[in-house]
């Protein structure tokens, strides 16, 4: 194809326009992350860790797969624990281990850890908050039930090389993961023994092979890096 003037202009104006795009994505994500860690406090960063490490210990405890995922995998890989703004942690379970045990078993094991759980059906999370008696080690004057966990479900059906999204929304759609709905990732990322990731000042599960994950879970933007604001 024989270059010219005018192919060379509309070039520079194709690649110019991508570099503002790309800065008005990173403005957005950055101003309304400011905005929310203006209205955060000091302590909110050590609050959910002391849920997050109690949602650990009882998740090990039933023997169900899980890692951190979605915008806690990006805060464990960039900052090594949550940002300032954020009041949940996230966390990918794997298969049937929790859905398959007795419910009222599982809703009375988590009362014992000083924790609570609720399940949406529809989409297929379990939210946890800590129980409204508890205080955080160090933190006397703080109570838990504003930071919460938000645990996702993924499931492999039979003779597929794929997790997908649980939840009832979800049931009818076909295996074929086109639908983003099911927001699918090859289950060699959740294999067996699980790599692990620093948030705080302890170890978590991590998905395997750092980043891979979000390529599925972010497929729009996964390559912007998630960096805490300055005003932080």
């Amino acid at each position: 194809m024989r270059i010219t003037p005018t192919r060379l202009v509309y070039a520079g104006l194709f690649i110019l326009g991508m570099v503002f795009l790309l800065q008005y994505i990173n403005h957005r994500r950055n101003g309304s992350a400011q905005h929310e860690c203006l209205n955060r406090r000091p302590d909110d960063q050590l609050r959910v860790i002391f849920l997050a490490e109690k949602v650990h210990r009882a998740l090990e405890i039933l023997q169900v797969p899980h890692f951190l995922c979605y915008e806690s995998l990006w805060a464990s890989l960039y900052n090594e624990g949550p940002r300032t703004w954020e009041q949940t942690v996230e966390m990918c379970l794997m298969g049937d281990g929790l859905t398959q045990q007795d419910e009222g078993f599982v809703a009375k094991f988590f009362r014992t850890q000083d924790l609570t759980l609720d399940y949406d059906m529809l989409e297929g999370v379990y939210i946890v908050k800590l129980a409204e008696k508890v205080n955080f080690p160090g933190l006397p004057s703080a109570t838990g039930t504003d930071v919460s966990a938000r645990l996702v479900l993924f499931q492999k059906r039979s003779g597929s090389m794929m997790m997908r999204k649980a939840g009832m929304k979800r049931a009818l759609l076909p295996d074929d993961c086109e639908n983003p709905l099911l927001e699918c990732f090859p289950s060699q990322l959740a294999l067996q023994p699980l790599s692990k990731i620093k948030f705080g000042a302890n170890q978590f599960p991590a998905p395997r092979e750092g980043i891979e994950i979000q390529k599925y879970h972010f497929p729009d933007d996964w390559w912007l890096q998630r960096k805490i604001p300055s005003v932080c």
